[in-house]
């Protein structure tokens, strides 16, 4: 049988409430009975002094003879009332009326009390027993031990009828406040078992209409003022969804421009086949040149596609060895000065203070660089500027700066945006000639895979010159 997770804590709560409740009831019975056990050997004790100085009274006005002849010299001090008055002269004992004896010593007083003398010899109470607890009190007459008196205490409280019924009513109060606490514990338990429960099911209602692909489902905020690890749950499983949305929204999209990219070059191949197939166009050099630009831009965006879905899975190969800022750069504006002034753009390149040996991967450095490049100009309107700023950042590590004139992208978000697969931003930034760059829209994806592959950070600004900043930071 399955048992639900509200019925375990429960059974839990609710168990542990019980035992500790009923503990406590024990431990504190077992310390009542106790204590009043306790209680009474103290009161058997006070009650025992009692007795030893009415019995010091009688003894020194009767003698220990006068004692046993005469037993209710004792009883009025015993008893707690006024001794009796202290007689001119002591009579010696006589018998009975109608020759009726004089009551035995083991006869005499109430139960549980009794004197002998020093040696033993009862002579007052009842016998002692051999087989009970006897309390001892000596009884001294000018500094000598005269008589030693005796008391037999109680074994249980439940000896005494009063004291058996006022230990009777104090364990059965304890016993009802016991219950009590444990039907209030057990009402708590369950009230905080269902308090974790709801969260916990919409957490699991909410996992599962997610793995169902029901990415746009959220977890109602709490309103609480008392915040718990539930309610950190239910946030981190509504940001997952976003997550999960946004993902899902990526690959759709990747999958809609993946296609559109492809079937740019499949359709100028087609037509250029089927026109020669047709006769209408002869197969020469010029629709060789066609097809094979075509079958490089397939192959460009395929490379790429490869190279981003490696990067993704933390596998891109990143090759260390030392390398020299500087020649990188200077290689980099030999390449790209003359294109950018063929396109009406002009260009500043700086590196004042650079670190004069870095730790980096050479080729994909030059990769990045010709990533941004390739972006100012594609998307700069000429005539335009284009600046290239490199700088030591910190002890070891250096920065290179990328900026172009207008357009830009004036909102942060949608600059976020520009290094996500296959986006581009049609309002301001246009592709400046797109159909003959054959590009694949993965540069800045690409870049940002190789910056972070270096430990290194990528992100985009604006630009005093009015257009994109592109900033790359990386370690030594």
């Amino acid at each position: 049988m399955r048992l639900r997770l509200v019925h375990q804590l429960s059974l839990l709560l609710v168990g542990t409430s019980l035992l500790a409740v009923m503990g406590l009831a024990a431990l504190t019975a077992t310390h009542l009975r106790s204590g009043f056990t306790e209680y009474l050997r103290a009161q058997d004790a006070v009650r025992l002094a009692t007795f030893a100085d009415g019995a010091r009274w009688a003894i020194e006005r009767h003698g220990l003879d006068g004692l046993a002849a005469h037993p209710d010299a004792l009883m009025a001090p015993l008893l707690g009332g006024p001794p009796p008055p202290r007689p001119e002269a002591f009579a010696p004992p006589e018998r009975g009326e109608r020759g009726r004896r004089p009551p035995r010593p083991e006869e005499r007083g109430p139960r549980g009390f009794s004197i002998t003398t020093p040696d033993g010899q009862l002579v007052w109470g009842r016998r002692l027993p051999r087989d009970r607890e006897v309390l001892h009190q000596a009884i001294e007459v000018d500094g000598r031990t005269v008589a030693v008196a005796h008391f037999v205490p109680r074994r249980d409280p439940s000896d005494d009828e009063a004291d058996a019924r006022f230990l009777k009513r104090q364990l059965t109060g304890l016993a009802g406040l016991g219950l009590a606490m444990a039907a209030l514990a057990a009402l708590v338990a369950v009230a905080v078992a269902r308090r974790w429960m709801r969260p916990l099911a919409a957490a699991q209602a909410a996992t599962r209409r997610l793995a169902q692909g029901e990415f746009e489902h959220r977890l109602p905020p709490t309103d609480g003022r008392w915040r718990d690890e539930l309610d950190d749950l239910a946030q981190d499983l509504n940001r997952l969804a976003e997550g999960l949305q946004r993902l899902e929204g990526s690959r759709r999209r990747w999958v809609a421009e993946l296609s559109h990219e492809l079937r740019t070059p499949l359709t100028v191949m087609r037509g250029e086949l089927d026109a020669v197939a047709d006769g209408v166009r002869p197969l020469n050099a010029e629709r060789l040149d066609s097809l094979r630009r075509e079958v490089a831009r397939l192959t460009r965006l395929a490379d790429d596609f490869a190279l981003l879905a490696r990067g993704d899975l933390q596998a891109l190969p990143v090759h260390r060895q030392p390398t020299d800022p500087i020649a990188l750069l200077a290689q980099t504006r030999a390449r790209w000065a003359p294109r950018l002034d063929a396109a009406g753009l002009a260009n500043d390149w700086q590196w004042p203070d650079l670190p004069t040996m870095v730790s980096a991967d050479a080729t994909r450095l030059q990769q990045v660089l010709d990533n941004l490049l390739g972006n100012a100009l594609a998307y700069t309107q000429a005539p335009g500027r284009v600046a290239v700023r490199a700088e030591r950042a910190g002890a070891q590590g250096w920065r290179v700066t990328v900026d172009d004139s207008p357009p830009g992208v004036p909102d942060a978000d949608e600059r976020e945006r520009l290094f996500e697969p296959l986006y581009r931003r049609d309002a301001s930034r246009t592709r400046a000639g797109a159909a003959d760059d054959g590009g694949s829209g993965l540069g800045l994806s690409i870049a940002r895979a190789l910056v972070q592959a270096h430990g290194g950070r990528l992100h985009a600004e604006a630009s005093p010159l009015g257009g994109l900043r592109l900033v790359m930071e990386l370690p030594g």
